[in-house]
């Protein structure tokens, strides 16, 4: 397809639900999903200069109690900012269009705000720099939620949500393997700067080569600040299937940040790795994590449309679940590894099929709103584990010594993925594969 045909592919016809019906090529749904690549390895890249940081600064005895609240404290601002600045978004009319302007402009700032942590020297530092982070970050992550629903038609929603879960998890990976060669040469800051220039390379991209959908309808006689409010109001507690699922997201993604964002003491103090082997089986670790993820997620984006989104999304669970059984009673990092092979392949199925499932829930004209809040779970859930695996962390270490703490902290992550599986039950798609094998479902019943 030419350039002039993906243009008017995006800003052709739409079904009735609003979505476009024309086909994209494939270097637009890569272009459409570049971004998330980045964002997401400057928080995977975070996680790992946070875990030294913090220990650096208040010793291992404190250092999950510490953590938690301070991920905790920043996830707040995402809360607060990425639904409100989505949904400026859906209505803001720009010769860049209405996502562009807020992608580039937060990531712009989030190189600045990088700078002021990697600088910081106190925890009251780095906690205000974070939250700052987490500002500008989900500036840009809001609106950057509504491309998919935006412009991508129907029959391939599952294929960019297999894109954009796979560039979400190898951005993670990617970020957190770079920044863990400091365990071997002592500098974490460099490389997480380095990730920072990358992610406003990646919004340079998106500025230059994503097509933008149909404009936004302007505030209509309405304030700003009563847009901004109205991402907010209470018709969201009606729309109860987009509740459950924004439940499922947090909670499934919760549930691999348990082990990941404690791995750095895992691999140190539950494996016995120090230096440059430490630093070895951080960086293979990631790599079966990326493979394993990478692997997984086209197939199982295919697999969804042929049983459903959630009996992938079950199976993912169980693949979890293993995995971490497996991780938390490994006594050899190559042990340690086939659970991460297994923890990965469930990961990547999960995102493969998660924004395919939201799509098919929200309402699509506010798109930018409803993403935005569905994000907020994204946002949280790494935090959330921080906080709820820290606690356990620094109880069982003083308890059980160094070695155990790592390991029963994982453990949580299970009491996640087992909630996320009984909250999935209640969804209800409105639109998609799943709601028309439902609806025919309950017709032959009726017939029968």
């Amino acid at each position: 397809m030419s350039g002039s045909e993906a243009v008017r592919a995006i800003e052709g016809e739409r079904d009735a639900a609003g979505r476009p019906t024309a086909l994209l090529p494939l270097g637009q749904l890569l272009a459409i999903s570049g971004y998330a690549l980045g964002i997401s390895a400057l928080w995977g890249g975070y996680e790992v200069f946070g875990q030294q940081q913090v220990e650096q600064l208040v010793g291992t005895g404190m250092r999950g109690t510490v953590m938690g609240p301070l991920e905790l404290g920043g996830a707040i601002v995402a809360i607060l900012v990425q639904p409100t600045i989505g949904a400026i978004s859906d209505h803001a009319a720009t010769r860049w269009g209405r996502r562009k302007p807020f992608i580039l402009l937060g990531a712009l700032f989030d190189l600045v705000f990088l700078v002021g942590i990697v600088s910081s020297s106190t925890v009251l530092a780095l906690g205000a720099f974070l939250a700052l982070l987490q500002l500008s970050s989900n500036t840009a992550q809001g609106p950057f939620q509504g491309y998919v629903p935006d412009l991508v038609p129907e029959p391939q929603v599952a294929r960019a949500s297999a894109l954009l879960g796979m560039m979400r998890i190898l951005g993670l990976i990617g970020g957190y393997a770079l920044v863990s060669t400091g365990a071997a040469t002592g500098e974490y800051g460099i490389p997480l700067l380095g990730i920072g220039v990358f992610e406003l390379t990646l919004a340079l991209l998106t500025v230059r080569f994503v097509r933008e959908g149909p404009p936004g309808d302007g505030r209509r006689g309405r304030s700003w600040l009563a847009i901004a409010r109205g991402a907010w109001g209470a018709d969201i507690l009606h729309e109860r299937s987009f509740l459950r699922m924004a439940g499922v997201r947090l909670l499934f993604l919760a549930g691999p940040s348990a082990f990941v964002n404690y791995s750095l003491f895992y691999v140190r103090d539950s494996l016995g790795q120090s230096g440059t082997d430490q630093a070895f089986w951080l960086i293979a670790g990631n790599g079966a994590l990326a493979v394993a993820t990478a692997l997984a997620t086209i197939p199982a984006a295919g697999l969804s449309d042929r049983i459903g989104r959630k009996a992938v999304i079950r199976i993912a669970g169980a693949a979890i679940i293993a995995g971490i059984l497996i991780i938390t009673a490994a006594p050899t990092p190559l042990v340690a590894v086939g659970g991460i092979l297994l923890l990965g392949a469930g990961s990547g199925a999960y995102v493969a099929v998660d924004w395919a499932l939201m799509t098919e829930i929200i309402p699509l004209a506010a798109s930018g709103r409803y993403m935005g809040l569905a994000n907020i779970a994204s946002s949280i859930a790494g935090p959330v584990a921080t906080l709820v695996a820290g606690i356990v962390l620094d109880s069982v270490t003083a308890s059980m010594g160094l070695s155990a703490g790592p390991r029963a902290a994982a453990l949580t992550g299970i009491a996640f993925v087992v909630g996320g599986l009984l909250l999935l039950g209640g969804v209800r798609p409105a639109r998609g594969p799943e709601a028309a094998r439902a609806a025919r479902a309950e017709a032959a019943a009726g017939g029968g």
